[in-house]
């Protein structure tokens, strides 16, 4: 049986709670009602308590319903990684809810649902304080391998638009996807939206993760998911710029700017973008097929009628 996409093969026998991985999700359950009466949630389907286990084979993260288990590598008991496992465990804890059965015929329960996977994604990725008046604050997301490996990284050198651009152009959001983004070489694409960025970011997490479509191999978030950066402007400089344009996408934070931005004036704001949120939808209506048969009018057009709506499969 080939390993589900994504998904980490830890044999249930190997499952062992980590007394500080699991302290990290009491202090979540502590600090947030929400999360709290996730872990309930997930405790009345199992006959034991959700932990977290620390193992040195997987790379990454992943939920067991087995043994009701969220799993993280090692790397992720170093105290240094701290913010990024509490978000590994916010995203799993999420996961494991997502295979609880769920009404979704009953709307209140699907609000319910729906409202608690949004919340543990955003206390995941919390939205950063405005800038101050007068200013711009400008957010990018990219990964994490652009800004911290080696001696050109983001980190080192900053956003120098000719560099990232070089031969293939520098991103341009008018698909919002990583896999068919345009290209404007020359110039950095750049947003006044943290969640636009966040969105961009965690593409890269996703494909990290393994769950992008024909990128099934896992590799560590830690190195190759996804962060959003950002930068303020004063707003007066940017007015009547050459150097400063929105791009094609019709969106109005979105801009792209000729200027070198030194490493010195950007900001990690958020580490790892966090997939999500994992919310489900109502079923559609019914097919056309399964509706009572209506006697056709005597008068009525040979060949006419409503035509059959097709629905999409997927409704998770």
């Amino acid at each position: 049986m080939q390993p589900e996409q994504g998904s980490l093969q830890v044999p249930s026998s190997s499952l062992r709670a980590d007394p500080a991985a699991t302290a990290r999700l009491t202090n979540l359950c502590q600090g947030d009602q929400v999360v709290a009466d996730a872990v309930l949630a997930l405790n009345a389907a199992h006959p034991t308590p959700l932990a977290v286990a620390i193992l040195d084979t997987p790379v990454g993260s992943d939920y067991q319903p087995t043994g009701n288990m969220i799993v993280l590598s090692t790397k992720y008991a170093a105290q240094s990684m701290g913010s990024i496992a509490d978000k590994l465990i916010l995203y799993r804890l999420a996961t494991g809810l997502d295979l609880l059965d769920v009404d979704v015929s009953n709307p209140v329960a699907l609000q319910a649902f729906n409202t608690r996977q949004e919340h543990l994604w955003r206390l995941a990725n919390p939205v950063p304080a405005p800038a101050p008046s007068g200013v711009c604050r400008f957010y990018q997301g990219t990964n994490r391998e652009n800004f911290y490996l080696g001696g050109t990284s983001i980190s080192i050198v900053g956003l120098q638009p000719g560099k990232a651009g070089s031969e293939l152009g520098c991103k341009r959001w008018e698909k919002h996807t990583i896999t068919s983004e345009y290209k404007d070489q020359g110039w950095h694409t750049v947003t006044l939206s943290f969640d636009v960025a966040l969105s961009y970011a965690r593409q890269h997490t996703e494909w990290a993760m393994g769950t992008m479509q024909n990128e099934p191999a896992l590799h560590d978030v830690a190195d190759c998911g996804g962060l959003v950066l950002c930068f303020d402007v004063p707003a007066a400089s940017i007015t009547g710029s050459d150097r400063w344009r929105q791009d094609n996408s019709g969106d109005l934070n979105n801009y792209q700017t000729q200027d070198t931005i030194p490493p010195q004036q950007i900001q990690v704001v958020e580490r790892l973008a966090v997939p999500g949120p994992l919310t489900k939808v109502a079923p559609p209506p019914p097919m056309v097929a399964q509706l009572p048969r209506v006697a056709p009018q005597v008068n009525a057009t040979p060949g006419s009628g409503t035509k059959r709506r097709v629905y999409p499969t997927n409704h998770s």
